[in-house]
C-alpha cells in the first residue's frame, strides 16, 4: 500500500528514546528518573507524572505523546500563538532538555516514511514550517547509503542522522537534487500527500539535510540561481564533501559509530597476518648495516633532519645493494614480534618496526620499481620486512611503464625514476582491529613511514621525495593486487645525489603541483629557497 492510498493523510509524529538509552525510575510520585545516555548518565530530580508517563512510553516506544496529553501538537515546534495547556507546555520544555536522545519519527497511517536520529549530545532538532515559494535542495555533503532496516542519510555537518523508512522518502530527495534548488509546490511529489511533503521537508530542513535559499536583500533577476549557504560560506568552500565525511567520521563528536579498537570483525573474519606472505619463492637477501658502528658514525639526529635533501634525479648515478639495503632495514625492517595484551583476539600479532604505527597494526607494504643503473636490476620488488630481502614479482611491462611514467611527471623528472617506492596498505589489518579510524590511520602512518625514510636517505647521502599523486589502478595491475584488499597509498621516490658526472638536476622540480626550489639555485636564481614562497617543506 502506498501513502497516498491514506486520504485524508493521517499524519502522526512519533518519539522514543535512542537504542542505547536506558531508563530507571525511582519508586514513589515524585521520586527521580535516571537516563543512562552513551554521553553519560542524565538525573531528572522531579520529572513530573507527565514526564514520567511519557518516558515510560518513549522507551518502548515509537508512540504518539497525544496518548498523554490530549493538547499536544501533531507535528514540530508549535507556533507562537498556538494555545497550549500548562502541562503540554511543560512537557514540550522538559523533552527540548533530551533532545540529544529523543528519536523523532513521522508516520502516515501504519506506515513510517523517515526518523531523526540524534548523533552526539549537542544535536538540536526543531523542526517548523516552510516558507512558501521559497527554493530548497539537498545540501552538497548530504550521503544516503545502505544501512540494516533501509537507508540512511547523513552529512558531517548535521549532529543528526535521517533514516528513510519508505520508498516515498527517497522519491522525495530525487526532487531535492538540483544544484539551483525548487521552488516547492504542494504536489512535487505526486505519491506523497501536499501535507506529509511539507512536514517532511520540514524534518530535512530542521536536520540541515536539505537547505532554504537566502531571502534575497534586493530584488532579482528570476534567471539568477538562488543563493545557498553553503556555496558562500568561507569555511565550507575549501572542502570536498568526500573530505568532509572522512574527517567528521574518523574523530568523535559528530557521528555514534563503533569507534577505536572494536575488533569489530573479529567474529567474521580471520585476523591479516603481521607480514605478507610471500609473493615469490625467490628470495633477493639484502645487506644488513652494522648498527653499533652507525650509531658511532652516523650524523646527529638535528643535522638529518635540518640539512638539505637532495632530490632524486636521473642522471647515471647508481643506486647499489648496500645503499638500497641500507635504507630499508633502518626505515621499514621488522625488528621484533611480539603478542598484544589479553583483549586481543588471538592471531592478532604485533610487530616493532623503526618507523612508528597507531595501534602497532602495521598495514603497510613496500614495492619497489628499479629503473635504470638500480640493483639489483630493473624490474618490480616486494619488500618483506620480516626476512629483509626482496621478493621479484613478475608484473606486466605495460603496467611498469604507466607506473614510471606517471612518477616522472608528478616528480618533475627529465627521466624514468632511479627508484619508485609504492606504499600500500593491506586494509583489513587495520580494519580488523579499528573502527571509524581505520582509514584515517593508515595515511598518518603513511607519513611517518615517508618521513622515516627521507631522513634515512638523508643521512645516506641519497635524494628523495614524497609524490602528491600516485595512480592506484596502476599500481594494482602492476603489482598484480586486488584493490579492495591491498591498494597503494602513497609513492616515494629514492635516487642517487648529484656527482660531478652528472651535474646537478634543474633549479625547480614541480612534486605533485609544489614548486620545489633547490639549494643551488640561489646562485643562479638569487632566490634563498629557505624563503621563497612554494619552497620545499624541511
Amino acid at each position: 500500500m502506498s501513502i497516498s492510498d491514506f486520504a485524508p493523510p493521517r499524519l502522526t509524529e512519533l518519539w522514543s528514546l535512542r537504542d542505547d538509552t536506558h531508563v530507571d525510575f525511582d519508586s514513589g510520585p515524585r521520586g527521580s528518573v535516571l537516563l543512562d545516555t552513551r554521553w553519560g548518565e542524565l538525573r531528572i530530580p522531579e520529572p513530573g507524572e507527565d514526564l514520567r508517563e511519557a518516558l515510560r512510553r518513549m522507551r518502548i516506544g515509537p508512540v504518539s505523546l497525544r496518548n498523554v496529553l490530549p493538547d499536544f501538537p501533531d507535528i514540530g515546534v508549535p507556533a507562537d500563538d498556538t494555545p497550549l495547556s500548562a502541562g503540554t507546555a511543560a512537557l514540550l520544555h522538559a523533552l527540548s532538555r533530551l533532545q540529544h536522545v529523543v528519536v523523532r519519527m513521522l508516520a502516515v497511517g501504519p506506515a513510517p516514511l523517515l526518523s531523526v536520529v540524534p548523533l552526539s549530545e549537542h544535536a538540536r532538532f526543531a523542526p517548523r514550517p516552510l516558507p512558501e515559494g521559497r527554493p530548497c535542495r539537498l545540501s552538497r555533503f548530504a550521503v544516503v547509503r545502505h544501512a540494516e532496516d533501509g537507508l540512511r542519510m547523513e552529512s558531517p555537518l548535521s549532529h543528526h542522522r535521517v533514516e528513510l523508512l519508505r520508498p516515498e522518502a527517497t522519491l522525495l530527495l530525487s526532487r531535492l537534487g538540483s544544484t539551483r534548488g525548487t521552488p516547492w509546490q504542494a504536489d512535487a511529489v505526486p505519491a506523497l500527500p501536499a501535507a506529509v511533503t511539507d512536514a517532511a521537508l520540514s524534518y530535512l530542513t530542521a536536520t540541515g539535510m536539505v537547505l532554504l535559499a537566502e531571502p534575497p536583500q534586493a530584488p532579482r533577476s528570476p534567471d539568477l540561481p538562488p543563493l545557498f549557504s553553503e556555496d558562500h560560506d568561507p569555511a565550507l568552500l575549501p572542502w570536498s564533501a568526500d573530505d568532509l565525511l572522512v574527517h567528521s567520521r574518523s574523530r568523535l563528536g559528530r557521528h555514534d559509530g563503533d569507534f577505536g579498537a572494536a575488533y569489530s570483525h573479529a567474529d567474521r573474519v580471520p585476523p591479516e597476518p603481521v607480514v605478507k606472505p610471500p609473493v615469490n619463492e625467490v628470495n633477493i637477501p639484502l645487506f644488513r648495516p652494522d648498527l653499533d658502528e652507525l650509531r658511532r658514525s652516523d650524523p646527529p639526529f638535528t643535522a638529518a633532519l635540518e640539512s638539505d635533501r637532495p632530490l632524486p634525479h636521473c642522471g647515471s648515478g647508481e643506486l647499489t645493494a648496500r645503499q638500497i639495503g641500507s635504507l630499508l632495514y633502518r626505515a621499514a625492517r621488522v625488528r621484533s614480534l611480539h603478542s598484544p595484551d589479553r583483549h586481543v583476539p588471538d592471531g592478532y600479532l604485533h610487530s616493532d618496526r623503526p618507523y612508528p604505527s597507531i595501534g602497532d597494526t602495521y598495514a603497510l607494504e613496500l614495492y619497489l620499481l628499479a629503473g635504470e643503473h638500480t640493483w639489483p636490476a630493473p624490474g618490480a620488488y616486494h619488500y618483506n620486512p620480516l626476512t629483509h630481502c626482496l621478493e621479484k614479482i613478475d608484473a606486466a611491462p605495460q603496467a611498469l611503464a604507466e607506473l614510471s611514467a606517471n612518477a616522472r611527471t608528478a616528480a618533475n623528472l627529465p627521466g624514468p625514476p632511479p627508484l619508485l617506492l609504492t606504499i600500500t596498505a593491506r586494509f583489513s589489518r587495520s580494519s580488523y582491529k579499528f573502527s571509524g579510524v581505520a582509514y584515517t590511520s593508515i595515511l598518518k602512518d603513511v607519513g611517518a613511514l615517508q618521513q622515516t625514510l627521507s631522513l634515512v636517505a638523508t643521512t645516506l647521502g641519497l635524494g628523495s621525495c614524497a609524490l602528491a599523486v600516485g595512480d592506484a589502478d596502476a599500481a594494482v595491475r602492476a603489482f598484480g593486487l586486488d584493490w579492495r584488499t591491498e591498494s597503494s597509498v602513497g609513492d616515494f621516490l629514492i635516487g642517487p645525489p648529484a656527482t660531478a658526472a652528472t651535474g646537478p638536476a634543474r633549479d625547480v622540480m614541480v612534486i605533485g603541483s609544489l614548486p620545489r626550489v633547490r639549494a643551488d639555485a640561489k646562485a643562479t636564481t638569487g632566490v634563498d629557497h629557505h624563503s621563497a614562497p612554494g619552497g620545499r617543506n624541511r
